[in-house]
């Protein structure tokens, strides 16, 4: 790998608009939000980028292998199918070249470590110099990219899922093993089997970023943390535009150019539930929001940090293709 130890200037990802959520107690004036309380500057920025996961060329395939370690190609490599060879590719591709977006490094030049449970992120020494955190997850064919910049506080955890339906998936032996009694009670109260398994995938995706977040993964009990997730027609959506500079790619996806987002889902932890494995739940303040991007595909985003109130969140989306992403390079 290439020394990342050099300077690196700090940037926001070019062609994206922004929506821009801030915690309860902050007060509308004209088009910005502002806390009511206090003049802290304190916030994060999440850029999210949704990406469909399609082949690639020869050629796109040999430039995506030449930016990999050796490491990261031989578990790709690792794969039997060569259908999941090629998703490997380009989910380590595409974030090389979103990470690049924001400092003055080639997609070959990042360097990454992993956590005890496998959770990517920068080195302590990149990650020191950019600011970045960054999470990803892919379902089916899409990929979704997340990258925060924690502006004002020292660090934060942050997890992305995207998760799609799976209509063949009998949910009801799950339910016990890994939801709490108390999301359990209120999937089962829901009128029908339709939106009981829309809620399941949706709290999935749910849990799975904040297990994501934490960093602990499965060894983590799904079952030690609720959320409270209300049915939609109940909680307040605000729009996010999903920029794009492809007309053909939004059309050929089915994305609309605005997509439903619900901030600030309840969580609650720790449940009465003996917890081995994260003993920061209590100094951590976290903030969790959900959203769709088309029916059979929705995301959910978890951000923690150390303090006791919530920080203001920019939010921006992009939708981008591969070949596009490659394109520059």
């Amino acid at each position: 790998m290439m020394n990342p130890d050099k300077n690196i200037a700090k940037c926001s990802p070019k062609s994206q608009t922004m929506i821009t959520h801030q915690p309860q107690g902050f007060v509308q004036l004209g088009s910005r939000m502002t806390d009511s309380l206090t003049s802290s500057k304190n916030g994060v920025n999440v850029d999210l980028f949704f990406i469909p996961l399609n082949d690639m060329s020869a050629a796109q395939t040999s430039l995506a292998e030449s930016w990999l370690s050796d490491d990261e190609l031989a578990k790709v490599r690792r794969y039997r199918d060569p259908k999941a060879q090629i998703k490997g590719l380009q989910v380590r591709a595409a974030l090389r070249t979103v990470l690049s977006r924001y400092a003055d490094l080639s997609p070959h030049e990042w360097c990454f470590e992993y956590g005890a449970k496998g959770k990517p992120s920068l080195t302590a020494t990149l990650g020191q110099q950019t600011g970045l955190e960054f999470n990803l997850s892919h379902s089916g064919d899409w990929l979704l990219i997340g990258v925060a910049q924690f502006d004002g506080v020292e660090s934060g955890l942050f997890g992305v899922d995207i998760e799609r339906s799976r209509p063949k998936t009998d949910i009801y032996p799950i339910l016990n093993h890994y939801f709490s009694p108390q999301e359990t009670a209120a999937l089962l109260a829901l009128a029908d089997e339709a939106s009981q398994r829309q809620r399941f995938f949706d709290l999935w995706a749910l849990k799975e970023s904040y297990i994501k977040a934490t960093g602990l993964g499965l060894a983590q009990s799904l079952k030690s943390f609720a959320f409270e997730l209300k049915p939609f027609e109940q909680l307040a959506a605000e729009s996010l535009e999903l920029s794009c500079q492809d007309a053909g790619l939004r059309q050929a996806c089915g994305v609309a150019s605005m997509l439903n987002v619900y901030p600030h889902i309840p969580l609650q932890v720790p449940l009465q539930i003996p917890i081995h494995t994260l003993d920061l739940a209590d100094s951590l303040h976290w903030q969790t929001h959900f959203g769709r991007l088309t029916e059979e595909y929705r995301f959910a985003i978890s951000l923690a940090h150390a303090g006791n109130a919530a920080l203001p969140i920019t939010l921006t989306a992009q939708l981008s293709s591969i070949e596009s992403l490659l394109a520059d390079y």
